[in-house]
């Protein structure tokens, strides 16, 4: 750890970094929204693929595991839900739970999610070795919460934008 006087030049790396990775996140983005997948913004896909991975998963869950809020979670889910892609059950016991569910229709999509998160990140890491890709997942799951790994392996996203993520 670092002391609590934080140098001039310590200061300067933190900008830098905060500054790389948003401009790394906001070009993920871009990239993301120029090749279309059923209309789908990066979140919602993010939903199909948790959905796939973990099956039917709590909305609260959901929403903890993808770091947007519950608010998020439901507009998502209701956009989702429409295009048939997930479905919402709610709890027998309690019927406060809503469960979240994916679709025939929303698996069909699951790979061609899955390809062009790949391609996306082949593209980013292009101008680096396997060793530096190594370093840099290691380092980037030290940095997630608890030290765990980001969801799905890629793509964590603390912000929400509610019409398309």
């Amino acid at each position: 750890m670092v002391d609590k006087k934080i140098s001039s030049s310590y200061s300067e790396v933190l900008i830098r970094v905060d500054e790389a990775f948003r401009q790394l996140r906001s070009h993920q983005l871009s990239q993301w929204n120029k090749v279309d997948i059923a209309g789908l913004g990066l979140t919602q896909a993010r939903i199909l693929l948790k959905l796939e991975e973990e099956g039917p998963q709590k909305a609260s869950a959901l929403a903890e595991m993808l770091f947007v809020t519950s608010g998020a979670i439901t507009g998502l889910a209701d956009s989702l839900i429409s295009q048939g892609l997930i479905m919402r059950e709610r709890g027998e016991q309690d019927r406060r739970v809503v469960m979240l569910e994916i679709t025939d229709a929303g698996r069909q999509l699951v790979n061609a999610i899955h390809n062009k998160r790949l391609q996306l990140m082949e593209q980013l890491v292009a101008n680096l070795t396997e060793d530096e890709i190594q370093e840099l997942a290691r380092l980037l799951e030290k940095l997630t919460p608890g030290g765990n790994r980001l969801c799905g392996g890629a793509f964590a996203d603390s912000s929400s934008n509610k019409n398309k993520d």
